[in-house]
């Protein structure tokens, strides 16, 4: 079973928080997000030119929209399924939707 969903969609479908600084599920703790000054909202606008090649010219660009910063960083690495199931079985049951009672 399969779905096409914008990002909001898909943490309500995957039960991912989409909304907070661990918002991206690939990234997850090795995310760059910051968090702006006036609203304290997340942010990851500078955060995904390290899944570029290493001599693309973007990572070099330091006066297009990436506020004179050179990205030397490389892509968090690629889990395989028993990595990530290690990540996940880390945070024990997981019970989704309203629980009776509450």
């Amino acid at each position: 079973m399969w779905s096409i969903n914008d990002f909001p969609a898909y943490g309500m479908v995957s039960g991912w928080s989409m909304h907070e600084t661990l918002a991206c599920p690939y990234c997850m703790e090795n995310n760059k997000a910051f968090t702006l000054t006036n609203r304290g909202k997340a942010s990851f606008f500078y955060c995904h030119r390290r899944f570029l090649p290493l001599n693309h010219r973007y990572r070099k660009n330091r006066k297009d929209l990436f506020v004179g910063r050179v990205e030397k960083d490389v892509a968090p690495p690629c889990l395989s399924g028993e990595e990530l199931h290690d990540v996940v079985s880390e945070y024990g049951d997981i019970v989704f939707g309203l629980q009776s009672g509450r």
